[in-house]
Parts: C-alpha cells; structure tokens; sequence
C-alpha cells in the first residue's frame, strides 16, 4: 500500500483536537526503486496464508516465497552469519566481512578459552567463505567443517542471488541479470555500451572502460550463482553463464536499469542544468557524471569578492609568465583554455585551441602539458593528427569511449584538416558512430579538451571558427635550448587542487558581481556557457578578450572557406558534371558523409533534413561566384535545372 505525495487519513481516531485530519507528508522521494510482489514479501519477512482461488485450482504462495520461478535474491542476511547467532556463537563484527566467534569446538581448547576465533564471509578469493581459529584448528578444522556443523551448503554459503534457467524466459532472465548489474553499483550504460570506472595503470588517469563481451560473462559469473535443469538427477545444478544470455545483454541498445554515465571529471564541476557547484566526487544522478577528485582537498569560497577573484587570477597568471606570447590576447587565450580543461564536462560546446609558434622548441609542447594539467592528473592523450576522415572516425572515437579529460594532437607538420568527424566534436555534444574494436555502434559524449600544437601550421576552411589559436613566439634562434625555471607544470601537478580551486573562485567571483559582459562579439557555437564559464570572467578583470584571434580568423570570409569546402567535395564526387539539387542531396545523404558535413554547414537544414530549395536558394546566389580553384555555373540536366 501507499499513499499520494499529498493525502490524509480520515479516521477520527487520527484527527487532531480540533478535528482536523490527520495529513500525510512526502518525505522521501524514491521512484526509481520498483519491487516485485516476491520481494515485498521477503523483504518484510510476511508469512502468507493460502488464498481461495477458483474452485479445483490452488492459487496458494509459498510460506517462505524465494524470488521468483527464474531468480531467486539472496538472504538479506550471510546465512552463515543466521546460523551462527541462532546457535548464540556470534559475538561481534570485526569489520571488511570478518567476524568474532565463538568456535564450535570450544570444548577442545586448552582451559576451554573462547577466543582466537573468526568467520570472514564469501569474498573473491574464498567463495564460500573462510574459518579460523588459532587454537590448534587452523589445521583441523576448515571453513566446510564449519558450514557442516551450521547444516548450510556451498550455494547457501555463496550468498548470491540465484539465476535458474527457465526455457522460454530468456527476456526475463536478461531483465533480472541486468538489474541485478546495476544493483552492484559499479557498471554503467556509456553510449549504448556497459562500461565501468577505473584508473588507468599508466596515466593514473580515471577512465571509462568498456567492458568486453568476455569481462561481462565473469562478471556475471562472480556476481550471481547460475543453475540450470538435469534431467538426471530431475534437479538444478551449477552452470556457467550461457553465450546466448550473455550476447543479448551485451548487444543491447536500451538499458532499463544500468544507469547512465554521461562522462567524467576529475574535479568539482558546475551542474549544467542548475548551474550549482558540485564538489562531491562520486556519481550525480543529475548530471549522469561520475567525479573522481578529494573534496576535501579543495578551497572554493563560497560568496568570492572581486578581491579574491583578483588574488586567484595572479595566482595562474604567474604560472605563464615565462612563457613567449606574441600579444596579450595570446595570453588570455591561454588562461581561456586552462578555465576550458576545468569546466569541460559542463561544457556542452567548447573550442579546440591550437598553441603556434615559428620554430621548434619554443614551449608549444609545455603549454599543452600545463593547460591539460588543469583538465585531469596523469598527463595528456597525445595523437597525431588523422591524416583522413576514416581514421579520423576510429581514433576519435575509441578515444572519446575512454572519456579522457583532454586530447592532444602534438607537433602537428600539417593544418586541422576538416574531416567530418573533427567538425562534429567540436560543434556537437554527441557523436555517433561505429567504434573500433566493437561490434555495434555507440554514441560518445564530446566534452573532452582538444589541443593541438605545431610549427606555422593551424586551423583551415570552416575549423577557422572552431580552433582558438595562441601564438607563442621567443624571437631567438635556439629556442630549444630555454629552460623555465619555475616549473609551471610540475607546479599543478603537484597542488591542482589549489590551482582550480583559484578558477573556480573566479567564475564564482563574477557570478557573485551578477554575470557583467561586454559588449563583446558574439561567437557562433560558443556564445552560450563557454562564454559565461571561458570568456567574461576574464574580460571583467580587465584582460584582452581571449577569442580575438579566433575573431579574426572567422573575418576572412568565412563564406568563401565553406564554400571552397563544399565545391571540393562535390568536385571530388562529380568532378564537373552537371547535378541536380536532388541528385546532390540523396548522394550526400546515402553515401558521402564528407559531402553531408559540406552542405551542413549551411543554413538549409530544417529538422535534421536538408530543405532542397533553401539549397537551390543558396546555389543561386552564390552562382559564378569564384572562390578558390572553383566557380559555380548554373545549367541544366535531363531538363532540369543544374549546378
């Protein structure tokens, strides 16, 4: 039974002195939490009597009900631990599964001393438990001696739940494995696969791992116990986790009950559909993001002045005082991208930012590294950059799928090239596509820092608008020889903690100061939080905007870039041969996704179709128009216009 969020009992004998009934409060909201009828039961211990069915029928329960015909859940007490108190030999816990006893042998110490004497419960390295008793029985008696004297067997002893079997229920049998996953409390669903958190052995970075159809099947056989019909002994007996079982659960696309993991951060983080500060670590069921960082470790005012904001921001500008920027905007472009590493998993959109320089050794490399300081502990991802968009596609993704804090393409010798799926990371929240290494496709979530770093080389055609630059410069001719002698790097390292503990108390600073913002030049993409988060903080404390050089990449007719892009991919599939909008459309969308990306980077796309004459509209304006190698000619094809 239960009772509506708002309600009241009106039985007088409830009511109050005045007559008044007596009303009920929610206190507790749990709606994700759903019992069976079978496990309402054992959970409340209930003892059911028959019930009268129809007549020639018995509809009675069971007096101890167990789960149900294809699972049965496991005792809410270690039954071991039951008959150990039952038979008053219990004395207290010792805490990580042990537990003082008495010993069933007590008569057989010397001078009968009741002590020296522990049961350790099922674990991974002893399946049905461990006994020990240091007088004398370490050797004569072993934990089955103990299970023999408690009348409980080796499944009793196993305490987990039962799986049995049942012809015909394998979605059923599937349903009750996957909620009995979730219930672990440390599997997830990640883009339609089932992923776990761990740290990587290397980076110590936390990462999200995928978990392998072979990893499930032993997780699935160390979580629950597997039985299966003998038609011998007309009994259960014990199996392993059948492939068909384990292939449907690994191959499914809709979860019901793992929950959903959005991403990682390594540090506090600001909730993106409240905007508060998180500095719990651990799983927000909110955001779907898992934090794995020592809150303890942090020093985030809650109400910061100006003051503090300033102190803070000589704190991190210190941090790049000798590095060699070309200009002032260079270097609140830095600062933005080290406020980018921090709030990334708040970010839905972020750009990219590309460190430049004239000649080798000049800090691009160390900038990257402290910048990607500031987005997790173990160092960054280091890539080359794809050279075409299917390894583009394999390597984003398997490296997306990890939810790394930040990806780095390193000492570049050519320029972003626009393959679609670079695009689509950095103006998409999701990317969907077939991951390497897995036999389905997934969808990965975006909020990773990209950073990329290279000699007189950078952003092209329509990443002009996606890449921030900063362009650092030594003017001298051995810049591989400079050290930097206050260690920036090893600096974070060592106190990130205080180090984002100093962004975030400028963001908060700003907010307290009721969000100023300039009359600066909007962004597209990146007006919204990246914006609020990574650009009027630092212009209200008096820095350059950090967006400038991306503002002046985008003022070199960025009509003409896409354009050249669009007629690159066309000519590569129709060379110049007369095409029709349709025939342009229907190729783009059925086998040139390169071509795809191309048209939509215009304003055609209505509900994620192209409109056709919103194309023709554009061709039309744009027709022997010349932008690079290229020149758009309207004519006709089987009697229709064509382009």
């Amino acid at each position: 039974w239960a009772r509506l969020p708002v309600g009241i009992n009106g039985k007088m004998k409830y009511a109050d002195k005045l007559g008044k009934p007596f009303q009920c409060k929610l206190v507790k909201f749990q709606p994700e939490n759903r019992y069976t009828q079978e496990e309402v039961i054992m959970g409340l211990k209930l003892e059911l009597e028959p019930r009268a069915g129809k007549k020639g029928h018995s509809t009675s329960l069971p007096p101890t009900p167990q789960g149900n015909e294809v699972f049965t859940p496991k005792a809410i007490e270690n039954p071991a631990l039951t008959a150990i108190k039952s038979r008053g030999l219990y004395k207290k816990s010792l805490g990580s599964g042990k537990h003082d006893i008495t010993c069933p042998w007590l008569e057989e110490h010397t001078d009968a001393l009741d002590s020296g004497t522990a049961y350790f419960e099922p674990n991974e390295q002893f399946a049905i438990g461990g006994f020990c008793c240091q007088h004398s029985h370490r050797h004569d008696f072993h934990i089955g001696d103990l299970l023999e004297v408690l009348k409980i067997n080796n499944i009793e002893a196993r305490h987990k739940p039962i799986i049995r079997l049942v012809a015909g229920e394998i979605e059923r049998i599937v349903d009750t494995v996957e909620r009995e996953l979730a219930d672990t409390g440390n599997l997830y669903q990640c883009g339609s696969l089932i992923a776990r958190v761990k740290t990587d052995s290397l980076t110590g970075n936390p990462v999200i791992a995928p978990v392998t159809k072979e990893v499930l099947t032993r997780m699935l056989s160390s979580a629950l116990i597997w039985e299966k019909p003998d038609g011998r002994s007309k009994s259960w007996v014990r199996c392993d986790p059948p492939t068909r079982h384990v292939a449907i659960l690994y191959d499914t696309q809709d979860f019901n009950h793992l929950p959903m993991l959005a991403g990682l951060t390594r540090q506090p983080y600001f909730r993106e559909n409240d905007g508060k500060l998180i500095t719990e670590a651990g799983y927000d069921a909110i955001s779907h993001l898992f934090g794995v960082f020592d809150s303890k470790a942090y020093s985030i005012p809650t109400k910061p002045t100006l003051t503090d904001a300033q102190e803070a921001l000589v704190l991190l500008t210190d941090l790049l005082v000798e590095f060699h920027f070309v200009s002032d905007t260079d270097k609140a472009a830095a600062l933005s991208a080290i406020f980018t590493a921090v709030t990334r998993p708040t970010l839905d959109l972020a750009p990219a930012f590309h460190v430049r320089a004239p000649i080798f050794g000049s800090g691009k490399t160390y900038l990257c590294d402290l910048i990607g300081a500031f987005a997790a502990p173990g160092g960054n991802a280091k890539v080359s950059y794809p050279s075409t968009s299917e390894e583009a596609t394999k390597v984003i993704l398997s490296l997306l799928m990890t939810g790394p804090g930040v990806i780095e393409f390193d000492d570049m010798d050519s320029d972003w090239i626009p393959h679609g799926t670079i695009k689509r990371m950095l103006t998409a929240d999701k990317i969907t596509d077939r991951i390497l290494g897995y036999s389905k496709t997934a969808t990965v979530s975006t909020r990773t820092l990209f950073l990329g770093s290279g000699n007189n080389v950078g952003p092209i055609r329509d990443l002009l608008r996606r890449v921030l630059t900063i362009h650092v410069d030594p003017r001298v001719a051995t810049p591989a020889t400079m050290t930097y002698q206050g260690s920036p790097v090893s600096k974070v390292r060592e106190q990130r903690e205080k180090y984002i503990s100093a962004v975030f108390t400028i963001i908060l600073a700003w907010r307290e100061a009721d969000k100023p913002k300039s009359n600066s030049q909007s962004i597209v993409s990146y007006s919204g939080s990246w914006s609020d988060y990574c650009r009027h903080p630092l212009i209200w404390l008096g820095l350059p905007d950090p967006v400038t050089a991306l503002l002046e990449q985008v003022a070199h007719d960025p009509d003409a870039e896409i354009l050249i892009n669009l007629f690159s991919e066309w000519y590569m599939e129709f060379n110049s041969k007369p095409t029709t909008v349709r025939k342009l459309v229907d190729t783009a969308q059925e086998d040139n996704p390169d071509l795809l990306d191309a048209l939509h980077e215009f304003p055609i796309v209505e509900r994620g179709n192209i409109n056709r004459s919103k194309l023709g509209r554009m061709l039309k304006r744009n027709a022997n128009r010349i932008v690079g190698d290229f020149e758009l000619k309207k004519t006709t094809a089987d009697g229709r216009t064509a382009w």
